[in-house]
């Protein structure tokens, strides 16, 4: 019965793994979308065996390089030329996005989110933001739109600690999309 016990995981070493995976995110080891899933698997892990493969494809205790330059505010701005971004790439802790008369698309499925938090601010005049996120990150969305809807889609089941994301901003003649993309 005894290694039945320890075959078990607890709730602190699932918590570790997680923390394991937001520090392997911070560094760009894992996509945004890599680490909700692996997150989301985590916090359902019943045994070590379920936790383990979670981080072994990470290198165990990596030091952090001798001055990390995080990026703290990231711009994204299309004025009469659609703009899109989309792919593996650091995402700041601060983006800002303005849409002037031109359609913005961000893809985050791929980004890497700074210690698992990051605040997109959205102002867009008469043309369409599209934010895609990917399935299991909180959206924590406050847009105030005036003569444009704001459409937000399901996030699935969040677990606890999941990567969050914040939308704030202003559109004015332009709606706002937030969509999750479902595997």
């Amino acid at each position: 019965m005894s290694g039945e016990i320890e075959k078990r995981a607890s709730d602190a070493e699932r918590e570790q793994v997680v923390v394991r995976l937001r520090d392997a995110s911070a560094e760009g080891r894992l996509t945004l979308e890599e680490l909700a899933e692996r997150t989301a698997l985590a916090y359902h892990a019943r045994s070590h065996a379920e936790l383990e493969p979670l981080t072994a494809d990470l290198p165990a205790g990596v030091a952090p390089p001798a001055s990390p330059v995080p990026v703290r505010r990231r711009w994204l701005v299309g004025v009469f030329a659609p703009v899109s971004r989309s792919g593996r790439r650091a995402f700041a802790e601060r983006n800002i996005v303005i849409s002037l008369f031109a359609p913005v698309r961000l893809d985050l499925r791929q980004a890497q989110l700074p210690s698992g938090e990051a605040t997109l601010t959205v102002l867009s005049l008469f043309a369409p933001v599209f934010v895609t996120v990917p399935e299991h990150v909180e959206v924590e969305s406050s847009v105030v739109a005036i003569f444009g809807p704001v459409h937000e889609g399901s996030t699935g089941d969040v677990p606890p600690q999941a990567p969050r994301l914040r939308i704030r901003g202003l559109s004015v003649f332009g709606p706002v999309f937030v969509q999750t993309h479902r595997r």
